[in-house]
């Protein structure tokens, strides 16, 4: 019993000191003074930096799935794939502006967000295309805080980071139908086109992302939900930010999102 007090105490503590670094835009200084975490000890405090984030009045909205693609991975370091929670207030609606100070090393992804219909069954994942516990699909602009101190990369900082999400900006929205086809999505910085993906891998991404984060949580005893907005990864690479500039994330079936970063 008192190793289990002194482990959440010390949990307690390392979530009130990652959660003061994010908020003061020095994220993970934990790690840059060596601290060193398993992938199931990351998500332990991920965990607990979420409580108090609900504790302070945010709200959970949903999920990202991170490190997806090769591109990713080779950027990062890592191997495999990554959850992360969403937040009510890093929520932003295509068209925002946003200051480059608000983030730490901001790099940004162009990927496709999911809204769900209902909690997701294994039925969804026997067919091709987009499963059917998708109500509707948006592109969105994830915002990142590219800040990772461990040297070889870790994976237990990636995940305690909340997998350096910083917010999202979310796009215009298409209900899903049957048969429902993807062209492609572009990532557009000052309306020049920088990189692109193929619409047979969107649709692949969401498959593979939503199977493994609906049996990731399982095994937590938590399910996805009706209602949850979940980022599927992003298959182009990070893009970093640096200076004063426009995003746009063009999907032609479905819509863009777009946001304006300045000084």
């Amino acid at each position: 019993m008192t190793d289990e007090k002194n482990a959440s105490s010390r949990y307690k503590q390392w979530a009130e000191q990652q959660l003061q670094d994010y908020q003061n835009r020095c994220p993970g200084s934990l790690f840059a003074e060596g601290l060193s975490l398993t992938v199931e000890e990351g998500y332990q405090l991920q965990d607990a930096v979420s409580q108090l984030r609900l504790k302070q009045g945010d709200r959970l909205v949903g999920y990202k799935v991170g490190c997806t693609s090769t591109k990713i991975r080779a950027q990062l370091g890592i191997t495999h794939c990554v959850s992360g929670r969403l937040y009510e207030s890093e929520k932003h609606a295509s068209g925002v502006q946003l200051s480059l100070s608000d983030f730490s090393n901001l790099a940004i992804e162009g990927e496709l967000a999911v809204i769900l219909d209902r909690t997701p069954n294994q039925s969804d994942f026997d067919e091709t295309g987009i499963p059917a516990c998708v109500s509707c699909i948006m592109p969105v602009i994830e915002l990142h805080n590219h800040v990772m101190h461990a040297s070889p990369p870790s994976a237990g900082e990636l995940i305690a980071s909340n997998a350096i999400h910083a917010g999202f900006v979310m796009g215009d929205s298409i209900e899903r139908m049957p048969d429902m086809e993807l062209t492609g999505l572009s990532i557009l910085v000052d309306g020049h086109p920088l990189e692109s993906c193929q619409g047979n891998q969107l649709i692949q991404t969401i498959q593979s992302s939503l199977q493994w984060l609906q049996e990731s949580l399982r095994e937590t005893g938590t399910q996805l939900r009706r209602g949850q907005i979940i980022l599927t990864g992003s298959i182009p690479p990070l893009i970093p930010v640096k200076k004063e500039c426009e995003v746009t994330i063009e999907v032609p079936t479905v819509g863009n999102s777009k946001a304006t970063f300045v000084s």
